[in-house]
């Protein structure tokens, strides 16, 4: 048992049958808290195909290739519950990353395959290597698919037993990113040493109007509600972006965020039993029309039905997990990493669970830490990253902090051209690569770093005439001010 202790994962092999990778899990579950994944072969899924569902439903993580999901499931959709994560690796065609109801398709890392012997055990080991690290699951398994690349190159493991870590690591992100977009180091520089020096650069409090009061008991509730909807505001025609979101909210104009979390407080103030899980997943869409409709009577929300959609879904797997969010934040106070503690749990949540990036689930861990009552001690939380959106791409874009070479794409981005999901892409992971560099230049948290550029956005809005004197960056930016944001509909910005 003391083995065990210190082990975050344990792996169970497809061991001649289901039953006795069975007594496997019902041993260590009896003798550890270690999380089980498992896997199975061909022979078996034809055979057992039954306890081989049975297998995976009693581990945290199932790993299955092609040929063995469509002899396990046929032609079912795969019953993967809350909490769960079920990976059907594909070939050539990247693997399927199953959150609960929710899956990704994640490409391959391409290599120049010699034996494809070992390739499935190494996309396994990659991936409980990456969640053991931390990453969000579609993240763990391109990692996981980095490692198989290596041991395909070579006979038997010769290629990935000759692979040191840090190449492993720069295969993963060379598959993330391209030279189409990367980060000015002279900028880099520039802004950081300038944001190091700033002494009134400092951290939101998530305190004010839109928000409750100091120490109101909904605060926690409020906060894992609303922040899930923090995307989407703006509306487009044609293809192309025409305005960002305004509502109105005791006669003031707010735009989209700031008008979210008003609502919501609202919400508190009326009724704040409804922002529990079990209220949400029996959300009713006239509740979702009544939450978001401004003082006009007028539903500014562009996607409407995705608000109401994640509102259920939210509720209903926090529900069937048996959670809730002051349990969830009390539990992280008491782990090694909050942050780390809730970024595992948010992974399995809809409308966080979405975004490899974490841009929402990151925004909620800064608020909880960052609010007056402190929540969770973010001075514990190794694991604080980027809060990447559009108003942090658009600043990134405009200083020149992050170029642009390819000409096409960026005459797409001046011309606000809904982009395809491999550009937004490329944009937003050298936009979170920016602001991990300026962290580390600056000397300052992610959290101060965030709200500064966030703040850009009143001074370098998308409609109006940048304000440039008023921005401490005016003397080292670009001035780029064509640039605009990558414009795609999604949920995780």
């Amino acid at each position: 048992d003391e083995e065990l202790d210190a082990v975050q994962w344990v792996h169970i092999a497809a061991i001649h049958t289901p039953e006795i990778q069975m007594k496997f899990v019902r041993d260590i579950r009896r003798r550890s808290d270690a999380r089980l994944s498992a896997g199975t072969y061909g022979f078996m899924a034809r055979r057992s195909p039954d306890k081989v569902r049975a297998l995976m439903e009693s581990v945290d993580v199932f790993f299955l290739n092609e040929f063995e999901f469509n002899m396990v499931f046929e032609d079912e959709r795969p019953p993967v519950r809350p909490g769960q994560v079920l990976i059907v690796t594909r070939g050539a065609q990247g693997a399927d990353v199953w959150q609960g109801d929710h899956c990704t398709r994640v490409p391959i890392c391409p290599a120049q395959p010699v034996d494809l012997t070992g390739a499935g055990d190494s996309v396994c080991g990659g991936t409980l290597a990456g969640l053991s690290r931390g990453l969000h699951p579609t993240e763990a398994v391109a990692l996981g698919a980095a490692v198989a690349s290596k041991t395909i190159e070579d006979a038997g493991m010769r290629g990935l037993l000759a692979t040191q870590r840090p190449d492993i690591e720069a295969r993963h992100r060379a598959t993330r990113r391209d030279g189409r977009v990367h980060i000015s180091e002279r900028q880099r520089d520039k802004i950081g040493e300038m944001i190091a020096t700033m002494a009134d650069a400092q951290p939101f409090s998530f305190v004010g109007p839109h928000f409750p009061e100091i120490g109101d008991p909904a605060a926690i509730d409020f906060f894992f509600a609303s922040i899930l909807h923090q995307f989407g505001f703006w509306s487009a025609s044609e293809g192309q972006y025409v305005k960002p979101t305004w509502a109105q909210w005791k006669g003031q104009a707010l735009k989209g965020s700031d008008y979210c979390f008003a609502a919501f407080r609202r919400l508190v103030d009326r009724d704040p039993a409804s922002l529990s899980p079990r209220s949400q997943a029996t959300w009713r869409w006239q509740d979702t029309v009544e939450l978001f409709a401004d003082d006009s009577g007028e539903v500014p929300m562009p996607v409407l039905a995705t608000h109401h959609t994640l509102s259920r879904g939210y509720g209903r797997d926090l529900w069937e997990l048996g959670r809730e969010p002051k349990e969830l934040v009390q539990a992280a106070q008491r782990a090694v990493d909050p942050g780390a503690y809730l970024l595992t749990v948010l992974d399995h949540i809809s409308g966080y669970r979405e975004d490899p990036l974490r841009k929402k689930s990151m925004l909620l861990i800064l608020a909880l830490g960052q609010r007056p009552e402190r929540f969770i001690d973010l001075r514990r939380c190794k694991t604080l990253t980027p809060v990447v959106d559009y108003h942090i791409m658009r600043s990134c874009l405009r200083t020149g902090l992050v170029e642009v070479s390819d000409q096409s794409l960026r005459r797409r981005l001046i011309d606000r051209q809904l982009l395809e999901p491999a550009d937004e892409e490329m944009v937003r992971r050298a936009c979170y690569d920016a602001m991990e560099a300026l962290m580390e230049v600056s000397g300052r948290d992610i959290g101060t770093i965030d709200y500064f550029f966030f703040g850009a956005r009143k001074r370098c809005p998308e409609m109006t005439t940048p304000d440039c004197l008023s921005c401490p960056v005016e003397p080292i930016c670009q001035k780029d001010l064509q640039m605009f944001q990558p414009v795609i509909r999604t949920t995780f910005y």
